[in-house]
């Protein structure tokens, strides 16, 4: 690779970073990675009986005491609730309550849907190989320099 398509990679990822600012606001009180758990609470509790702040942790690769202050701020908004786990008392359970669904489908799920009808001009392979190669040189580069 050249440095010229090195310096073409990090600027074309510059660009994708502000990319964000068309993700829509999040309630008051709320910040963007409080909307982020709230998609990713409800990912899991699709595949998974019991959703733990430790999945959510591992999920979002964050550590414990980072996600509590999180957890926190969401079950304390109404957008989510905590629980004992059915097998370890010790074991927090996640669940969202309807405000928390109400919010993920009005902020997330329809985002997602409109943003999908905006992009079907370029052809789903055309992403994936973007999404894969991004991830790629992500984890070439944390090896690097981390």
């Amino acid at each position: 690779m050249s440095n010229q398509l090195s310096e073409d990679y990090i600027t074309a990822c510059m660009a994708a970073k502000q990319t964000i600012q068309f993700l829509p606001n999040p309630p008051v009180g709320l910040q963007r990675r409080h909307v982020y758990l709230i998609k990713i609470c409800h990912d899991l509790s699709q595949k998974l009986n019991e959703v733990r702040v430790s999945d959510i942790a591992e999920t979002v690769n964050v550590t414990m005491p980072s996600i509590t202050r999180d957890i926190k701020v969401l079950e304390e908004n109404g957008y989510l609730v905590k629980e004992e786990n059915s097998e370890d008392k010790r074991v927090v359970n996640l669940q969202l309550t309807p405000k928390g669904i109400e919010l993920y489908q009005n902020l997330i799920y329809d985002f997602h849907k409109k943003n999908s009808e905006l992009l079907k001009e370029i052809p789903e392979e055309e992403i994936k190989t973007t999404i894969q190669t991004i991830i790629k040189i992500y984890n070439l580069m944390e090896q690097e320099y981390l």
